[in-house]
């Protein structure tokens, strides 16, 4: 064959390798899995079937960057399926690094992420399991590829996101390593936090996991969330593992913040919450070299914390190393060899509690039911000894203990509940959480359940992030026809980056027209527009706690009636009370878009203008403030004071 006809055929192979899939056969192949999804053969979990949906789902979105990836899910998909027709489970047998995906609440896009089991995995045994977190510019794939030994350059991550690599080292046949997406760089915050929760949840239904030996481990972005998500949920892991992140978003923030600001980081700061860590397994590991926004400081400040607060740690500290430190801390296995005799306490008989959301109100047998004021830093210890359950608490009007899980001795114990004996426990209780409540007499057993009547509540507590833990439906407003696109676009770049830098948080988009009873009842709906272009802000903006009208924004005495200003704020929805509703509306259509500018921590209500969204600020508004911006009461009412202006943004420190 001439050179020229071997260059050309090699061409031919190599564009045929790269091509994208037939969009008519990965359509006609997802329409067969949508019906095995609804009636899985047996034997077959539909956790395999999303999986193979997850697969097409790749190959259709990755040819443009990724092509050869896009063809290996695609032939992986079409080979599957074939075994999945025969009544076999395709990943019954599967080993070494796959890819999985799964079906969350949170976007229209299945959501991946990437395990390893080694040769010699037994799946009749059950497993110990680490959560990996990826950092800045990598994904699930690529990060459990570097874990195991592949020495990726960081300015080479994204063409290698989906890049085939073999393992440096193999696991120990026990482990389950599982490496989440966390939607990308959301760094671990609200849906990325749910994601974390989601994978554990999908493993565990397909693998026998050991609830007791689950740990999180994360490198730099995803060493900041292996610190928050570790403190905010210490009681769930056996062991947190932070390399080289920051315990602190204040810290890392580096702001001077004005009090709401200062407690919606609080709320996320492990340093804010070292407390929580005290029955959890803590090694942490930072090179003093460190020159990035990871600062070794932020570190010696939680080290300091943990001091204080008497909670014990092991601090791995590389005198000579910077920021790229994995593999000294995970040394080709030897880091799982260690973790291999540490168990989760589920009973101890000492347990702190400190938390400002109500996400994250519990450790082990104790847990804040409702706080005296939300949203506030409640505190709670709680120890047995001596014949007693004694607690002690700040900032909380309603507790809950789960009574089958305190280590109560046999003779029974006195509760005693900030200084006064409330009941007497048995030994061996039953599984019904104990329900305590604080009235004008003291703490006594109450009822299960919040208390009647609007008042904020878990999972309907605000502030504006906690929409991100919910399925969202985002609606523009019609009614006015020269507005409408700017209202759909504004709605359409909400659905997928209201926090900055997320990848793959694709929600539906609709017009206020086609709202249905079922989108009220099942989802928080997010509105756009203006009082005169939005037809259901209008029905909604009677049951408001903030006033939205054709005369302008009223935040209690203060009305902001310019053309650029504009609000968005979170509250029940006046015609679905039991779910969400977040209005980002303005005086203009202009001023409604703009409120895509505002930065990540947010408050319940946030009054702004075209200073404040002159350039997207990332985390809170440190140079470009708002006109005014708070909490609603625990009723969700405004508050004393309410719509006072804030002053001027946060300075550098």
């Amino acid at each position: 064959m001439p050179p020229w006809s071997a260059v050309a055929a090699l061409f031919g192979l190599l564009t045929a390798a790269g091509a994208a899939p037939p969009a008519s056969e990965v359509r006609a192949l997802d329409a067969e899995l949508a019906a095995l999804e609804e009636a899985p053969p047996d034997g077959v979990p539909r956790e395999s079937v999303v999986t193979l949906r997850y697969y097409l789902q790749l190959a259709t979105e990755l040819p443009g960057r990724h092509p050869q990836a896009a063809q290996r899910f695609w032939r992986l998909a079409q080979r599957m399926a074939e075994t999945l027709r025969a009544g076999t489970d395709p990943f019954a047998d599967a080993r070494g690094l796959i890819v999985r995906g799964y079906r969350s609440a949170l976007s229209t896009k299945l959501q991946g992420y990437s395990i390893f089991l080694a040769d010699g995995f037994d799946p009749a045994q059950d497993h110990p399991l680490i959560v990996l977190l990826h950092g800045g510019s990598s994904n699930h794939h690529l990060f459990l590829n570097v874990v195991l030994g592949n020495n990726v350059p960081w300015a080479t991550y994204s063409a290698n996101l989906w890049t085939e690599y073999r393992p440096g080292w193999q696991p120990p046949a026990h482990w389950i390593l599982a490496a989440a997406h966390g939607f990308g760089q959301a760094m671990w915050r609200w849906a990325g936090e749910q994601d974390v929760f989601d994978l554990i949840a999908d493993v565990s239904r397909v693998l026998r996991v050991d609830p007791d030996r689950v740990f999180l481990n994360g490198i730099s972005n995803g060493g900041v969330g292996t610190w928050t998500i570790g403190f905010r949920h210490a009681w769930r892991f056996a062991g947190v593992l932070p390399m080289a992140g920051a315990p602190s978003w204040k810290r890392y923030d580096g702001s001077a913040l004005r009090p709401d600001e200062d407690l919606l980081l609080s709320a996320w700061s492990a340093e804010d919450l070292a407390a929580n860590g005290a029955n959890t397994f803590l090694r942490f590991f930072h090179g003093d070299l460190d020159r990035g926004p990871m600062k070794p400081e932020f570190v010696f400040a939680m080290e300091r914390r943990l001091r204080a607060e008497e909670v014990p740690y092991v601090f791995t500290r590389f005198a000579d190393m910077g920021h790229d430190i994995i593999y000294a801390c995970h040394r080709r296995g030897r880091l799982l060899e260690e973790l291999d005799a540490v168990r989760r306490d589920r009973r101890p008989a000492r347990v702190r509690l400190v938390s400002a959301d109500y996400r994250a109100a519990r450790q082990h047998w104790v847990e804040v039911a409702e706080f005296a004021d939300y949203p506030v830093l409640a505190r709670v210890e709680a120890a047995v000894a001596g014949g007693r359950v004694t607690v002690t608490t700040e900032q909380v009007r309603r507790l809950r203990l789960y009574v089958e899980d305190i280590p109560v001795p046999d003779g029974g114990a006195d509760l005693v509940v900030d200084g006064a004996t409330v009941l007497r426990l048995p030994a061996g209780a039953p599984p019904v959480p104990l329900v305590l409540e604080r009235g004008a007499d003291g703490w006594a057993p109450a009822v299960y359940g919040p208390r009647p009547g609007p008042r904020k509540v878990p999972g309907l507590s605000g502030p504006l992030p906690d929409m991100h833990y919910e399925p969202v439906l985002h609606v523009y407003g019609t009614d006015v026809p020269e507005e409408t696109e700017a209202m759909r676009g504004a709605a359409e770049r909400a659905a997928n980056n209201w926090i900055l830098w997320i990848w793959d948080h694709d929600q539906r988009v609709v017009a206020d027209t086609e709202v249905t009873e079922e989108d009220l009842r099942d989802r928080t709906l997010v509105l756009f527009g203006t009082f005169r272009n939005n037809s259901l802000l209008r029905r909604m903006a009677p049951g408001l706690p903030i006033e939205i009208g054709e005369a302008g924004i009223r935040v209690g005495e203060h009305r902001f009636d310019a053309a650029d200003a504009g609000v968005r704020l979170i509250a029940p929805n006046p015609l679905s009370p039991s779910r969400y509703v977040v209005v980002q509306a303005g005086n203009t259509a202009e001023a409604a878009v703009a409120g895509n500018q505002l930065p990540d921590f947010l408050p319940d209500f946030v009054v702004y203008d075209r200073r404040t969204t002159a350039e997207r600020e990332r985390l809170v508004a440190r140079r470009h403030p708002p006109l005014t911006a708070g909490f609603f009461d625990t009723s969700w009412r405004l508050r004393d004071g309410a719509g006072e202006p804030v002053g001027e943004a946060g300075r550098r420190r």
